[in-house]
């Protein structure tokens, strides 16, 4: 695979609305698609979408790299994740690039052999993943209204953006969708990093009269778990603060989580996301894989990642109907808080 020709294109995903978090509110996404050719005519593509306002490198620089991008390498089948991470190493720092690089090259192999994916990387895949439903800034009564249309559309788990300015105002929220769905919907609320160790103590004990399944990325910074989980019963999940291999050992060993949240495009690939989800499931933490609003060719990767974990979690990535158009016809639909994979 050393005589590799590469070329890239830009691109522009427009929300149909202003997705409003706690974080900003995401528009537009934009990122480049990375295509590999080899001699023997086949094609391999890919997506790089940065996101630095969630940690990753800025468009400017993956553009830069790209334009002066000389791509040699060499690929031992039998080893493949660990020759794939060896060639790639150079671009740690551009994670959403490495993911862009990874994904196509996996798929260039995968095209030139005429074989899938699972069986490239020797992957067991479910046939079907759960995934949740996301509801951002809204009222408690629109919050609510849209629970419930959530679960009559076959969704058994709903996601709540919280980090308002008031706490109470995302308690009601809370509170509004619960008493609307009942006891049987789980319900995870994700503050985006907005509370402080003080604020998450006091925000999670209010919390856990509505049986919340986790709390993702409470925290503004990466210290204080240890501290949080000493003083509520509520579990939590890190996110934002997950960028890499050594991010999530680290939680991962800390004993502090039951939950990692794990967006592979911001992780550097499909190869690292699935490390990472064999360390958690070794300690019986559940990796909760979600869409970092890439194309419908980077949720390819995404989708891969949540059929291999082993329990029956939903995943973050009904976010196809959130866009205008897409590159290409998004071949994992959700239907009934479902995706089916063929």
């Amino acid at each position: 695979m050393n005589n590799l020709h590469l070329t890239f294109a830009p691109y522009i995903l427009k929300l149909k609305k202003p997705f409003v978090t706690s974080a900003k509110d995401i528009m537009e996404r934009n990122g480049f698609i990375i295509k590999l050719y080899n001699d023997e005519g086949y094609e391999g593509i890919g997506d790089c979408c940065p996101f630095p306002e969630f940690g990753s490198e800025t468009l400017h620089n993956v553009q830069e790299t790209l334009s002066d991008i000389k791509l040699k390498i060499n690929i031992k089948l039998d080893e493949i994740e660990n020759s794939i991470t060896e060639n790639l190493k150079k671009f740690d720092k551009l994670p959403t690039l490495q993911h862009g690089l990874e994904q196509a090259i996996l798929n260039l192999i995968c095209n030139t052999k005429k074989i899938k994916i699972d069986r490239l990387l020797n992957l067991k895949l479910k046939n079907q993943i759960f995934v949740n439903a996301t509801i951002g800034f809204l009222s408690p009564d629109e919050s609510s209204n849209e629970a419930v249309r959530f679960v009559k559309d076959g969704y058994n788990t709903i996601k709540v953006k919280a980090g308002r300015e008031e706490f109470d105002d995302d308690l009601s929220v809370v509170r509004s969708i619960r008493h609307s769905v009942g006891d049987n919907i789980k319900i995870r609320v994700d503050p985006n990093g907005k509370w402080n160790l003080k604020e998450a103590v006091q925000n999670l004990k209010m919390l856990e009269q509505y049986d919340i399944e986790y709390v993702e990325q409470p925290l503004n910074n990466s210290n204080g778990y240890s501290e949080l989980r000493k003083f509520s019963n509520v579990d939590i999940a890190p996110d934002e603060s997950v960028r890499n291999i050594e991010d999530a050992e680290r939680y991962i060993d800390s004993g502090t989580i039951s939950f990692i949240i794990l967006k592979p495009m911001l992780l550097g690939g499909l190869i690292p996301t699935l490390k990472i989800i064999k360390m958690a499931e070794a300690r019986d933490i559940k990796p909760i894989i979600t869409s970092s609003f890439e194309s419908a060719v980077g949720r390819i990767n995404a989708v891969i990642a949540a059929a291999s974990v082993k329990s029956n979690v939903a995943h973050g990535l009904a976010v196809n109907n959130y866009f205008e158009n897409d590159l290409i016809k998004d071949q994992f639909n959700v239907n009934s808080g479902k995706i089916i994979l063929q």
